[in-house]
């Protein structure tokens, strides 16, 4: 509907929905992680379009979006029209709509409405200010329109699967985490092992003198598989699956399987480094060191991509993080190895932190 407009959005990652068949109406979305910020041009210099018409288009653009899709759906209208109509109009005091005085080449932006809209309204007045107005339309965007929308109308289960899970960037807030749940039954079976005297935990702990043993590194993945009484099981899989969850559905299982075990391997080796050079005799056992690598994951996404943005979500990471500063003492009285905890987090946040950023220009978008 607007050439230059339309220019300005393209590159900053609308698309063209729909048009009308008389081009009247037009329609951009900008599809992310989370929303849908929807953009709905309304051309009134000719003939005016009253609110039932407005809020029909609105509405049916609403229906056809949310279709399939667990996101949040951002709508703001553009009504392009002369200096009188925009008057009239204002007198209405409508919510989320802004004007553009076509002869002036001026946004309006009234303020009941909002002040800005994620970042359009700068761009929208300079390019206003430096390129004026242009209302043409191509054929091509039409059919450029048309692909846009059949794209974006496909439903999840429509979509081919990519042949590489790590690209993930959509939050899929339904998807079964089975890693996680995975992950859970198995620090829970080697517990009740442990418990039963199945396993000799002594055989798989972390020491001082673990370095200097090559053929006992193993033991850096093991000591993450045991714990040292019911609490300190307990209180470790419910900050499991509160961050765990939270970083499958963002990341996909084979980032996050990457960060738990870089994390969990991490913080043993931090761990064994600090208690060494402290002349700290000690052991160590506890899947705590991964789940904190999984937990600055989680934040790292909060800090990169704007990530937690539904209430159960936020609601699991805030029991996460308050749960990580709950000493949990094992059943001989033994202390909380933070160094193992302090590893693995610094781990975690920084290996999520350059996955994103990979994730991101693999997908050919900057966050």
């Amino acid at each position: 509907m607007v050439s230059s407009v339309r220019a300005l959005l393209n590159g900053i990652g609308y698309k063209n929905y729909m048009l009308s068949q008389d081009l009247r109406y037009a329609s951009f979305v900008m599809e992310e992680n989370y929303y849908l910020n929807v953009l709905c041009f309304f051309d009134e210099r000719t003939t005016v379009s009253n609110d039932a018409q407005m809020d029909g288009f609105v509405t049916y653009m609403k229906e056809k979006l949310s279709y399939g899709k667990d996101k949040d759906i951002h709508f703001l209208r553009i009504i392009c029209a002369d200096s009188a109509y925009i008057v009239q109009r204002c007198d209405s005091r409508k919510d989320n709509e802004w004007y553009i005085d076509t002869a002036a080449s001026k946004l309006i932006v009234p303020e009941w409405s909002s002040e800005d809209f994620y970042g359009l309204r700068g761009k929208l007045e300079i390019l206003l200010a430096e390129s004026g107005f242009d209302m043409g339309i191509a054929e091509t965007v039409q059919a450029e329109t048309e692909m846009n929308q059949r794209s974006l109308e496909r439903g999840p289960v429509a979509r081919p699967v990519k042949k590489n899970p790590v690209v993930k960037l959509k939050y899929d807030n339904s998807a079964v985490t089975w890693l996680t749940f995975g992950l859970i039954i198995a620090n829970v079976v080697m517990f009740i092992m442990q418990t039963a005297g199945i396993v000799d935990e002594d055989s798989y702990v972390l020491t001082n003198d673990i370095i200097g043993k090559p053929l006992e590194w193993y033991r850096f993945l093991t000591y993450g598989f045991l714990h040292g009484s019911v609490a300190h099981i307990v209180n470790n899989m419910i900050v499991l699956y509160a961050a765990g969850s939270a970083l499958e559905r963002m990341s996909g299982r084979i980032a996050y399987t990457v960060v738990y075990f870089v994390s969990l391997i991490a913080g043993g080796i931090f761990s064994v480094w600090y208690h060494t050079n402290a002349g700290i005799l000690y052991t160590s056992l506890g899947a705590s060191g991964a789940i904190y690598g999984l937990t600055g994951g989680v934040i790292a996404g909060i800090l990169m991509l704007g990530y937690m943005r539904r209430k159960e979500s936020i609601i699991r990471v805030l029991i996460a993080v308050a749960l990580m500063f709950i000493p949990v003492n094992a059943a001989d009285g033994s202390t909380v190895d933070f160094a193992a905890h302090l590893g693995g987090f610094v781990a975690g946040f920084v290996l999520e932190g350059i996955i994103l950023i990979v994730m991101s220009m693999m997908d050919g978008r900057k966050k």
